[in-house]
């Protein structure tokens, strides 16, 4: 079985569109809950595999401690991501919904998604031990060429029209509502063309934070730290990540949140019957699985 790559993933820049599918913090390419847990290693090791050829014993170190970290996941976080969704879907059942909930919200999502990284962290240092200077050089390459084809769409995206971007937000709207009314299409337009065109400044961004990774893997490669120690090294990553020391990148990044906030509550408060309806079938499909696979977890 495959994930469908084109699904929409909810933790990129853009996604945040209708950041009310909390499933994402999981396996956020994968159409389902389940199927994210039920083939977990082998999409993490085909996902890797896009960017370093592991040994044997490095794919079996992935195995045995994706199994561990998915067991702790469905013990202590399924059940609290399956009460935010109610909270969601109860807030939005209420109507009238401000730009400050939906940065709560988001808030929300990126704590949740932060306790995910703190957990995995040893994890991931586990395996950065084993990578030898060849890997961490074929990393390396897959992330310089992944940017420049980045760099390339962002070039593109500059020159492109406010309705070639607004069609691009509708899509992704779409998933979670269904059919889009031309008012809500309207409310996508001008929120876009209200906002500055900054994709390079995206890309700078993205290549900095590829940078710091790869360096970060030659210096565990050169220092050969302790597992503790080179866990908490990918922790202050993460939350560099998260919330940027800069002054100026923490900056863009707020305002670029604050932006889509509006955009969402605007939308939101914008539903018909029908795409309310929708959405809420949406989020309670995933809030079953999710109560289903954390009630599993307790009987096993």
């Amino acid at each position: 079985m495959r994930c469908n790559s084109k699904s929409p993933t909810l933790p990129g820049r853009g996604s945040r569109l209708l950041a009310l599918g909390l499933f994402a913090l999981l396996i956020a390419a994968c159409s389902t809950i389940r199927l994210g847990y039920n083939f977990a290693d082998t999409l993490l090791l085909r996902s890797l595999d896009r960017y370093v050829t592991l040994t044997a014993e490095q794919e079996q170190l992935v195995r045995q401690r994706l199994a561990a970290l998915v067991d702790w996941h469905r013990a202590t976080q399924l059940a609290d991501y399956a009460a935010f969704i109610q909270a969601a879907r109860s807030r939005l059942d209420s109507g009238n919904i401000t730009p400050a909930e939906v940065l709560a919200f988001s808030e929300g999502l990126n704590a949740r998604m932060a306790a995910l990284g703190e957990r995995a962290a040893p994890d991931i240092a586990a395996l950065a031990l084993t990578l030898s200077p060849a890997q961490i050089d074929q990393i390396d390459r897959k992330l310089v060429d992944d940017n420049a084809k980045a760099r390339k769409e962002s070039l593109q995206a500059v020159a492109q029209e406010v309705e070639a971007r607004a069609r691009k937000y509708t899509e992704r709207a779409e998933f979670w509502l269904g059919k889009v009314s031309d008012q809500q299409v309207q409310l996508v337009r001008a929120s876009l063309a209200s906002r500055p065109v900054d994709s390079l400044y995206w890309i700078e961004a993205r290549e900095r934070r590829t940078k710091d990774l790869v360096a970060m893997l030659r210096r565990i490669q050169a220092e050969r730290p302790s597992e503790a120690v080179a866990a908490n090294w990918f922790r202050a990553y993460f939350r560099e990540l998260a919330r940027p020391s800069n002054a100026d990148q923490r900056a863009r990044a707020e305002a670029f949140r604050r932006d889509n906030a509006r955009l969402i509550a605007q939308l939101a408060n914008s539903l018909s019957p029908e795409q309310r309806a929708y959405l809420d079938g949406k989020l309670s499909g995933f809030q079953a699985e999710l109560v289903q696979l954390a009630q599993r977890g307790t009987a096993g």
